[in-house]
């Protein structure tokens, strides 16, 4: 088996809202329908555990109209501090056997709260430039969703 090189990305953002709130949008599953995916994207379905060793499964429909299935595992939850969870494309060949790690780190910013959002172990620089327009639509979304 090759070795994988460590492709990454990383995105920052600061939200004008108390970091709770924050972190309440990424972890209750209600909440987290509200806004998850990039803005072109259908989510058809969603389940969240959020604790450690909980999953998480996205369905969902892509701006071309393919169905497409996420699934992952949290790893790390720190109330209103950090997540860590896995992240893996099912039927998707750049994917099998591969799980990448988002990391969401939330800290106190003039006010608000900066989200600094880094996505690992990704396959490729196709797939980190893809997920980084994603990430950054999600985001969007999230920024407008606890400003409500």
């Amino acid at each position: 088996m090759k070795t994988q090189q460590n492709i990454k990305l990383e995105t920052k953002r600061v939200i004008n809202a108390p970091r709770g709130r924050v972190y309440a949008a990424w972890t209750d599953p209600a909440q987290l329908r509200e806004w998850f995916g990039p803005e072109n994207v259908q989510t058809d379905d969603l389940i969240v555990d959020a604790r450690v060793g909980g999953k998480f499964r996205w369905d969902l429909t892509n701006s071309e109209g393919e169905k497409m299935r996420c699934r992952g595992e949290y790893r790390e939850l720190q109330p209103n501090q950090k997540i860590v969870f896995t992240w893996q494309w099912q039927d998707d060949e750049d994917w099998e056997e591969r799980e990448s790690v988002v990391t969401v780190e939330l800290s106190d910013r003039d006010g608000g709260t900066e989200v600094r959002l880094s996505h690992e172990q990704l396959p490729n620089e196709q797939s980190r430039d893809g997920h980084t327009r994603g990430w950054n639509s999600a985001l969007d979304k999230l920024e407008r969703f606890v400003s409500k």
